[in-house]
């Protein structure tokens, strides 16, 4: 692990800004962790029917606080930084650097990591962790749960249902087809290594993750866009397209399944599919974020988009195409275009 980033301090702040909800220790907590590992089991064989991904082993559901949710993520997302996190270190252990300031900047680091993780834990509802794995299990983090519950006025079994078909699909994506988490690291750590960004950049960045950001900003074409390489641009199309792919996927998956199983699906979607409330990961959020570009949220429409479209189509051969090999992922213009993704693989 990199000594770039204080790990300790990341998780000491990340603990903090995360422990502010009234909730936490609410006895409408109760009987949560139950709940979920039963609606898991019942999760499970629908999706398998569903999609095809039948995980060699069963999920494991915990229900985490936002703290518990905050520290856990430290390590994946140094994992993830770790291209990033090895350029700037061999530029802080330069003769020119001063151990003082490495410390400092270890230091620095690690709170905005932390900043960042507290952030976003007061807004994420369940996880598939894609890097770690975590011995099979599935988070969901309590205290968000009943508070989005609560505040849209979501029946609580059809909503956990419906957060659970979500987060179990992308756990069926990553764990039953062994091609996909391996080509997913390799093409981050691409995209990281290529891009030049110096201390300063990566602490602002980090910084930048916790500004909210406004609907003209949103739908302007991002500068940082507009400066990169052919080649840095063509990664970062890549990694567009495959979050597009398993967010879209996702969705798909969780609507059909919701269709026959949860009768007031209809009514979430809306609620949260509408502009304040977006069902994006943390991860794509984050990575986002470093590189000083968005994934923006229109980008997984279209992905649930090209897969209605593929599965109208070439039905369910079509969309099980979709993860056979790397090759058949659709490209960012296949995305937007699902027949021409269709001449090219579909069955």
């Amino acid at each position: 692990m990199s000594s770039v980033v204080d790990k300790a301090i990341a998780a000491k702040v990340a603990a903090k800004l995360s422990s502010g909800s009234s909730l936490e220790h609410s006895y409408l907590l109760e009987g949560l962790e139950e709940s979920f590992e039963q609606l898991v089991a019942e999760a499970e064989p629908l999706i398998a029917e569903e999609s095809g991904f039948q995980p060699a082993q069963p999920a494991v559901a915990r229900v985490l606080t936002r703290a518990d949710w905050a520290q856990a993520n430290v390590d994946s997302m140094l994992e993830l930084m770790a291209p990033l996190l090895s350029k700037v270190e061999g530029k802080l252990e330069s003769p020119k650097g001063v151990p003082a300031f490495k410390s400092a900047y270890a230091a620095g680091l690690g709170a905005q990591l932390g900043a960042v993780l507290g952030f976003l834990s007061t807004r994420v509802l369940g996880q598939y962790d894609v890097l770690m794995a975590h011995q099979n299990q599935v988070w969901f983090v309590g205290a968000n749960i009943v508070m989005t519950e609560r505040r849209l006025g979501f029946t609580p079994r059809d909503f956990r249902l419906w957060v659970v078909l979500h987060e179990l699909t992308h756990r069926g994506q990553f764990e039953a087809n062994v091609w996909v988490r391996p080509y997913f690291r390799a093409m981050v750590d691409e995209l990281l290594e290529v891009m030049q960004i110096d201390p300063k950049t990566l602490l602002d960045r980090l910084g930048a993750a916790l500004q909210p950001v406004g609907k003209r900003d949103e739908d302007a074409v991002p500068l940082a866009l507009r400066f990169l390489e052919p080649r840095q641009r063509e990664l970062f199309d890549q990694v567009q397209a495959f979050m597009s792919v398993i967010e879209g996927h996702g969705n798909f998956v969780m609507d059909r399944i919701g269709e026959v199983h949860i009768p007031s699906q209809p009514r979430m979607s809306r609620a949260l599919r509408s502009p304040e409330n977006s069902l994006q990961t943390p991860m794509g959020k984050l990575i986002g974020k470093l590189l000083g570009l968005e994934f923006k949220k229109a980008q997984y429409v279209q992905g649930q988009h090209f897969f209605d479209t593929i599965y109208e189509q070439g039905g369910s051969a079509a969309v099980k195409a979709c993860f056979s090999s790397p090759e058949a992922l659709p490209s960012l213009a296949e995305v937007r275009a699902p027949e021409s993704w269709m001449q090219r693989v579909g069955p």
